[in-house]
């Protein structure tokens, strides 16, 4: 077994991809999404078996997949679980477990991670909305579902491998790990009020009913827009568009509780 933890980015991508040389019947992560993200970016998804010690701010994929918070309980996960395997999304060809997002929710993460609170999880996430909201303004995309293309003003737009992303926020409810597409839901564009009073919804997933709040189902997503944009997934910055968000062909093998 090979524990890989957060820290340096590079250092972490680098443990993961050189235990691939040994054998190794377990590759454990100590951390959260973004340290998960770091790490699944260099594995050989055909050989390797993956733990989840839950030490982040979020640990949204952790709870999506039922491991304990308890470390103790975490561990036995690891040592006596099952696995199960999940589909591995990716962003221009970086690899994503959770929600990649485009437009406000992404300032939201950028925000998030060039600055240090004494928030965590979802407080964390709501402080920053609160930051990067009075200077918002709804983004003009190109959006192609599957091959059918339209143009639209958005305020963002979130792509669920799994339902929930921001320490609890259930953002693309119905998203499975294993049903080979990605939920898509896209807020339209809408007053800064509109938009502050839908967010709370999102921790039940109730947003979806808001008349402006679009959904699509589909296993490959294109995103193109005049300016240049960042693509968030799993707190990290993976690409920024033109953007290709598709589901990948292989599927991580994961240890889960029986």
């Amino acid at each position: 077994m090979v524990l890989a933890r957060s820290g340096n980015p590079a250092a972490l991508s680098a443990l993961a991809e050189s235990s691939e040389n040994a054998n190794f019947d377990r590759i454990v992560v100590c951390g959260g999404d973004g340290s998960l993200n770091l790490a699944l970016r260099a594995l050989d998804l055909r050989r390797s078996t993956l733990g989840i010690l839950p030490l982040g701010s979020g640990d949204d994929l952790a709870s999506a997949l039922g491991i304990p918070q308890s470390i103790e309980k975490a561990c036995d996960v690891i040592l006596s679980g099952t696995t199960r395997a999940i589909d591995v999304a990716e962003v221009n060809g970086v690899r994503f477990l959770g929600v990649a997002g485009v437009g406000f929710d992404s300032l939201v993460a950028r925000w998030v991670n060039e600055h240090t609170t004494f928030f965590r999880g979802s407080l964390l996430y709501l402080y920053g909305i609160f930051r990067v909201l009075p200077r918002f303004r709804p983004i003009r995309i190109a959006l192609t579902v599957d091959g059918v293309r339209s143009e639209e003003t958005i305020m963002f737009a979130v792509f669920g491998n799994s339902h929930r992303y921001g320490g609890g926020i259930v953002i693309a409810p119905g998203a499975l790990l294993d049903d080979g597409e990605l939920n898509a839901f896209v807020i339209g564009r809408c007053s800064r009020w509109d938009l502050l009073t839908t967010l709370p919804l999102a921790y039940s997933g109730a947003h979806v009913k808001r008349k402006f709040v679009t959904s699509l189902r589909g296993s490959e997503f294109q995103i193109e827009s005049e300016d240049e944009l960042d693509v968030y997934a799993d707190g990290e910055l993976l690409a920024r568009t033109p953007a290709t968000i598709r589901i990948s062909k292989e599927k991580l093998t994961i240890c889960v509780p029986r």
